[in-house]
């Protein structure tokens, strides 16, 4: 993904995040009021078993009668509450998304102009990233209940009729978890394969304002052709991963429901002449497959862990800043054709030379002029490296500096939305001047797009921001 290879992430650290995604204070609230209410939900098997009992026998049925309507009834109002905390739970866990990409990739100015690298980053921080936590929540939610539901029925259905299903049920689970370590291999390649697909095709649609509004036939029939690759990859890597995971459901619900009914025939066998027994057993058999159609939820589900564990830790690993440093940066500037213009010497003393342009080996040449408040202009043939290099001293100087770029999304207090170019860029220098607290002014371009008007006005609020400051700048005329 992207270009280069990115900074690993250790599995510790990958592991913990997806812990605390987990751990969290509202995400234990949901727990447990989930276990309070499966726990009522579980008791009514139990009550209605005695209620047949107590019916069957001729005895006094009303207290049973109560305790199971109550726990039918009184189940629904602990998983409402629920709901509730289960909203603050995801936005808390995009909240920690959100947390996680900034810390790795604030001043991280060397991925700052990789488009390719800006796009794949934003589309997982803005849509892949709360898609995936969203539904490993979801994913999490739905497993503890069916796992607490099945559980606890399966408990109460081999307390009150038959021991038996217990022991059936857990060998039956022992050999699905045979199965799904045998298949997990695969199931995690397909997994990750299915999730690249979706972000590539994620990447090419971001690219469709241009070529779709635009009107270029050329581009468009480019785009399109790109695009229609990547949707049949998608739809097919994502349409094997769903047959896959739909097969292995199948094996699973066999397993789990043979040795259930052949317990359910002993049953019957040994208690076909025990009208009470009988007449119980009957009343709570529709509640005995509907479990085991949760005991195939939830191993399904069990054997989905693997793919959203594999989701999270991919929108975790793709955040991280790629393995690049300012030397390779640097590098990439051709240095002999770049120079700096000091507007400290355009007036030089008597009998002097003339102040021309100065040649530069690196940006250490920079640095060294940046100590002192002034105006300096880099010059040089286009494509040279003079963004790049006002990038150097912005990775050098870190908070010392302030580098505005000719397009971006900066925040502002000034509202520059309402205002042509040239007076957008007077309201951001004035509310630098008074605002920003710091030594060195980077400004890239700033007079891109300016009439000459404009450009002089400008350009006497820089000579001012110079009296306090270092202030350098590329100029695009």
């Amino acid at each position: 993904m992207g270009q280069g290879s990115t900074v690993d992430l250790s599995i510790s650290a990958v592991n913990g995040k997806i812990r605390e995604l987990f751990t969290n204070r509202s995400a234990l609230i949901c727990f447990g009021i989930l276990f309070v209410q499966q726990l009522i939900e579980a008791s009514s098997t139990v009550w209605i078993v005695k209620l047949m009992q107590a019916v069957t026998s001729g005895e006094n049925f009303l207290f049973y009668f109560i305790l199971c309507i109550s726990s039918l009834a009184l189940a629904y109002i602990p998983q409402c509450i629920a709901f509730i905390f289960k909203i603050t739970w995801k936005q808390e866990a995009q909240r920690k998304f959100i947390a996680s990409f900034v810390d790795a990739n604030r001043n991280n100015i060397t991925e700052w102009n990789n488009k390719t690298l800006k796009e794949q980053k934003l589309s997982i921080l803005t849509s892949e990233a709360p898609a995936v936590l969203h539904a490993s929540i979801d994913y999490v939610w739905d497993l503890y209940t069916y796992v607490l539901s099945v559980f606890l029925h399966m408990m109460a259905l081999a307390i009150i009729l038959e021991p038996l299903f217990i022991v059936t049920y857990t060998l039956s689970l022992v050999c699905v978890a045979v199965v799904m370590k045998l298949k997990r291999s695969a199931q995690l390649q397909m997994t990750q394969k299915a999730l690249m697909a979706r972000i590539d095709l994620s990447q090419s649609l971001l690219a469709a304002w241009d070529n779709v509004l635009l009107g270029n036939k050329y581009n468009f029939a480019l785009w399109q052709t790109k695009n229609a690759e990547k949707l049949d990859s998608c739809v097919k890597r994502n349409v094997e991963l769903e047959r896959f995971d739909q097969f292995l459901a199948i094996i699973v619900s066999l397993i789990t429901s043979v040795p259930s009914l052949l317990v359910v025939i002993y049953f019957v066998i040994t208690h076909f002449h025990d009208t009470v027994e009988l007449s119980s057993f009957i009343v709570v058999l529709p509640l005995l497959f509907m479990n085991l159609s949760y005991t195939y939820q939830t191993l399904s589900l069990v054997f989905r862990w693997s793919m959203h564990f594999s989701k999270l830790t991919t929108i975790y690993k793709s955040i991280q800043p790629l393995a690049a440093s300012a030397e390779a940066m640097e590098q990439k500037v051709k240095w002999p054709k770049i120079s700096i213009l000091d507007h400290n010497l355009l007036h030089p003393v008597a009998n002097s030379a003339p102040t021309v342009a100065q040649p530069i080996a690196s940006h250490r040449d920079l640095l060294n002029k940046s100590c002192s408040s002034g105006r300096l202009t880099l010059r040089g043939d286009n494509g040279s490296g003079k963004s790049m290099t006002l990038m150097l001293m912005k990775k050098e100087l870190q908070q010392r500096a302030f580098f505005l770029p000719t397009h971006n999304q900066l925040s502002f207090l000034s509202d520059t939305d309402q205002h042509s170019t040239g007076e957008s860029l007077k309201h951001l220098l004035a509310e630098i001047l008074e605002k920003v607290q710091v030594d060195v002014l980077l400004l890239d371009e700033w007079d891109a797009n300016l009439d000459r008007e404009n450009q002089e006005y400008l350009s006497g609020m820089i000579d001012k921001l110079a009296e306090t400051k270092c202030v350098i700048e590329v100029r695009h005329r």
